[in-house]
């Protein structure tokens, strides 16, 4: 049977169509400003591709998708990572609005924690970062790159932003800056792996599609990063598989 996930993310929105749990194919979305109407059209165009598909909903905009079932982000990511990797372990979520630790076991969530929705330590200030710069998010390769040479002192995006600007009068290159932004977001993200037993950790959301992320981000928070295939999909994935033995909200 044919079962459709939609992870609808703050900044993207991710789908997984799986067919009796294999999947099929991953697409992703901007998430759009006026959420109802696009959905609306988006569902009506999968049904039509898939007339027999249940559609599976997480994410914060989960309420504006019409669907069978909606399941909890967290619930979806540690499903989808146990499908994506075969194993218990610990998965790192950089998402546009908060930062999520969460630890599974067999594809059930056993912990989480979040960072409260913090600027500093989420997608959105990379994003923000980039269009400052007017550098695109695919031309990123931290491929072999140490420590960076910058480090913000700001523990606040919105005066971390005026660090970069001043950055930026210092004729400090865009990737320096850059590779600057990325290394506070992990130094963010320390406080909540202090919370939990270290071992090698996946990284997943959109962060995860970062050339060379593993080896940077390693660095940055002192323990063995790994990147799953589709990363940026677990959610997705997870939201799909979840349909079977899964819960409504």
């Amino acid at each position: 049977m044919i079962r459709i996930g939609i992870d609808v993310g703050s900044t993207y929105t991710k789908y997984c169509v799986m067919d009796e749990g294999a999947v099929i194919t991953l697409s992703m979305d901007q998430t759009p400003v006026r959420q109802s109407v696009f959905f609306k059209e988006k569902v009506r165009g999968l049904q039509g591709r898939y007339p027999d598909g249940e559609i599976i909903s997480c994410g914060y905009g989960r309420s504006n998708v019409s669907a069978v079932k909606t399941i909890n982000e967290l619930t979806a990511l540690a499903m989808g990572s146990f499908l994506a990797s075969g194993k218990d372990g610990l998965v790192l979520d950089i998402g546009g609005q908060d930062t999520k630790l969460i630890e599974q076991r067999q594809g059930k969530l056993t912990r989480f924690f979040m960072n409260d929705k913090c600027a500093a330590g989420s997608g959105m200030f990379l994003m923000n970062t980039l269009r400052m710069l007017g550098v695109s998010f695919h031309d990123i390769d931290l491929t072999d790159v140490g420590q960076p040479k910058i480090r913000l002192s700001s523990v606040c995006a919105v005066f971390a932003q005026s660090e970069i600007v001043e950055r930026i009068a210092d004729n400090e290159s865009e990737m320096e800056i850059i590779h600057g932004v990325i290394w506070q977001i992990f130094v963010k993200a320390r406080a909540l792996l202090s919370k939990v037993y270290l071992r090698p950790l996946i990284l997943s959301g959109g962060f995860s599609q970062i050339k060379g992320i593993e080896g940077f981000a390693g660095q940055a928070l002192g323990t063995e990063c790994r990147i799953l295939e589709n990363g940026a999909y677990l959610a997705a994935m997870g939201c799909a598989q979840g349909a079977v033995g899964g819960r409504n909200g």
